[in-house]
Formats: structure tokens, sequence, C-alpha cells
């Protein structure tokens, strides 16, 4: 039987109606649609990636704050991409009130860069230090994580009056005439086979069970995108010869940067429970660098030490460093450090109501 189209149409706004909740009908109907004031721009979603020639080869780099703002060049982790910077920003918000202008530059092979085996570190700094000049930037930060330890230290011996401050967190030593040697044993072959796994499984790359970050909506997310992106957005199809060039990079003919060079005011961040990176690399820092400022040691922390902390970092590299960052009265303030207790609960107070 043939149902009347006024009928049928009658019924279909019944059953539409008995399916939303009385509440909902009730607070839908109180809006008035003139009063909303939508956006007129984009949400941020993300930084944009920009691509510059330097000596005929693509460079990729983000830029992301307010060209008013303190320039900072972020160093990511071993193997990551640009796209590392990303899992810092649930600081966001502090950072731009910080005025911090964060750029970094996408090393060799990772991520849409094209791989050159033949690259090193000093080809790495010269890429950041164009990608800068054609910013118009002068006097930048340098903050780097982990395995960005080994570039930063040539960074900043390559140019020392161009940089404001260091910060090492957790950082590699691996280019410092004070580290342990490294084992160059082994052939690239060798090296690109125990890769594979982590390149064919960017999730056994970026996973870090355990760690407090993992409270941050989305960060665990987030790193998986960063090494997809390493290993594959290019074309790369998890090849492992971009991050085994890196891992060879310390055995290379210049890996030792001159110290002697890093003049700039230095801040060292570590946990004391880091296996992967642990504190003698620290000490290896403050025995090779003549201007170490603060070293800091967090009881309980392991490798992920800068992100739980990562609100204090921009703090020093806002130049405030005499200062702490600390949960105080339900509130994230910065306090004078001289007057931090003991018993502090460090960093935003996210942290402590996470617990």
């Amino acid at each position: 039987m043939r149902i009347p189209e006024k009928i049928a149409m009658v019924t279909a706004t019944c059953l539409i109606g008995a399916l939303i909740p009385q509440d909902a009908r009730s607070q839908t109907a109180t809006i008035d649609p003139t009063a909303i004031e939508l956006a007129n721009g984009f949400d941020h979603i993300g930084s944009e990636v920009h691509n510059l020639e330097v000596d005929g080869r693509a460079a990729y780099f983000i830029d992301d704050g307010s060209t008013e703002g303190r320039p900072v060049v972020f160093i990511g982790g071993q193997g990551t991409s640009l796209a590392a910077f990303q899992l810092t920003e649930f600081n966001r918000s502090t950072r731009l009130t910080l005025g911090l202008r964060m750029i970094s530059v996408e090393r060799n092979g990772f991520g849409e860069s094209p791989l050159d085996p033949d690259r090193g570190y000093a080809d790495y700094a010269k890429e950041v230090l164009a990608v800068l000049d054609h910013l118009g930037v002068d006097k930048f930060a340098i903050v780097a994580i982990s395995g960005g330890g080994a570039y930063a230290a040539h960074l900043a011996a390559t140019t020392p009056d161009r940089v404001l401050s260091l910060h090492a967190t957790a950082a590699s030593s691996r280019t410092l005439p004070t580290r342990t040697e490294p084992d160059c044993s082994g052939s690239m072959d060798s090296k690109k086979e125990k890769l594979t796994a982590y390149t064919h499984k960017p999730k056994d790359w970026w996973g870090v069970p355990g760690s407090p970050v993992l409270v941050i909506p989305g960060w665990q997310t987030e790193a998986y995108a960063d090494a997809t992106r390493s290993f594959y957005v290019n074309g790369q199809l998890g090849d492992p010869t971009a991050l085994a060039v890196e891992y060879h990079l310390p055995c290379s003919k210049d890996a030792v940067a001159d110290a002697s060079r890093i003049t700039t005011p230095t801040y060292l961040y570590w946990g004391a429970a880091d296996k992967i990176v642990p504190v003698a690399v620290m000490e290896q820092w403050q025995a090779a660098l003549p201007n170490v400022v603060r070293a800091t040691v967090y009881e309980g922390q392991g490798h992920t030490v800068q992100y739980r902390h990562w609100d204090q970092v921009l703090a020093d590299i806002a130049g405030l460093g005499d200062h702490t960052v600390v949960c105080q009265d339900g509130q994230t303030q910065l306090v004078a450090s001289a007057d931090v207790g003991a018993d502090a609960f460090l960093g935003n107070c996210a942290w402590q109501q996470a617990q």
C-alpha cells in the first residue's frame, strides 16, 4: 500500500523528533542564531610545512609563531621528522604567551627530505642557517631532544655568535669530545637489517609505554603520525636507509664538534631513570661545554622527561631561567626559583590533576 506523501513526511518528522532527547530539543530551541559569533578564520590543526631550495636541494621546514617572537630552532630525536615538534604543542598556549617562534628543519632522508647518504652534521647546520637567513632570523635559541643533541652541538659550534641559548633535553652527546666512543663495527647493511623492524612498524619506534605523557589527549596518536611521516610520507615505504645513515653519522670523519666554540648559556634537562640516554651523558655535556648555566635531574623521570617538563624548557628559552614553573594553589605559575620549596609540584597543574 502506498503511503500518501504528506503522511510519510509527518511520520518521519515524528520519528526524528522521538530520537532527539527532550533536553537537546529544548536547548536547541533557546539558541538565537543571530547572537552566535562564528569564527572568521581557521582553527589551528598543525604547523604548515614549507620548502626552500638550498644548494639545489629541497629543505623542508616549519615556522610557527609571531615573527616578532624569539626564534627557536627545534631539533627532534633520532629518526624523527619535523612533525615531532607537534608533540610539544600541548603547551602551545604557554609557548605563544612567552612569545616563542618555533622553527624546525627536516633532517636528511626523513619525512619529505630527500636522502643523500653522503650528507653529515655540517650539511644539516648549513641547511638550518639557510632557512633562518631566508626567514630573516639573526639570533636564535636551540632546543634539542635525544638524538637531536648531536646536530645541536654542531649548529651551536658553527655560529656561536648567533645562538642565544642552548637547551639539551635527554640529548645525545655523540658529537662531543667527551663522548663515549661509538660502536662503529658492523656494515651499513647489517644496521639496515636491524632497523627494518622499526621502520616497517612505526608504532614500535614511537611507543612510550608507562610514560607520564600518555595522559595528554592525543599525544601517542600524534607520535605515531610522526613516525609514519618519517618513514613513509615521501614514498620511502619503510626503507631503513635514512635511519641507518643517522646511526652511522657519529662514526664519520668530522663527527666531533668543536665544543670550545659552544659558549652560549646552556641548560640541561635529564630524567634520573632514563636508561636510553642516562645521566652519565648529561655529565659529558657538562664536561664538554664551558657555559652550562643549569643541569637539572628530575627524579623518577625517564626518556620523555622533556615533555613532562616542557613548560620549564619554554620558560628557560624565553629568558626566565631564574623562575620555575610550579602548580600552586591550583594555578600554574612562574615563581622565583629561590622561593620554590622542596615539596613544590613542578610543572603545569594538569599533570597533578591527571595523577
